[in-house]
């Protein structure tokens, strides 16, 4: 009886170790700016040409969004852990923005060329 009971302990600890620590977030095809855990958009500043879509994914532990303001006038709805959004950038400009909830630490630009 005791070597079953540490037969099936080893097999649940190997088990375990196999489960994934994360959800996988699916990869996505253009540029990506992540929020890692220290409240900051990396990289702050991308250039890119229009027609372009970014992607933000939030790695962090908290909430954050991005709003645009310049530019486009658009706003993500809130990025819990481990979600993202995307945007296409259909004219040139720079687009300035921020996550509004650490808007005094979370701050980034986005320069789009023709």
């Amino acid at each position: 009886m005791q070597r079953w009971i540490v037969m099936l302990a080893l097999v649940g600890w190997i088990g375990a170790g196999c489960m994934p620590s994360s959800p996988e977030v699916p990869q996505a095809a253009g540029p990506v700016i992540r929020m890692p855990k220290s409240y900051r958009f990396d990289p702050p500043t991308l250039q890119v040409k229009v027609g372009t879509t970014v992607t933000w994914i939030n790695e962090d532990n908290f909430t954050h969004n991005v709003h645009f303001l310049s530019g486009a006038g658009w706003q993500s709805p809130p990025l819990r852990p481990g979600q993202q959004t995307s945007f296409t950038f259909t004219k040139p400009g720079e687009y300035r923005y921020q996550c509004d909830f650490h808007a005094q630490m979370m701050n980034g630009v986005i320069i789009v060329t023709p």
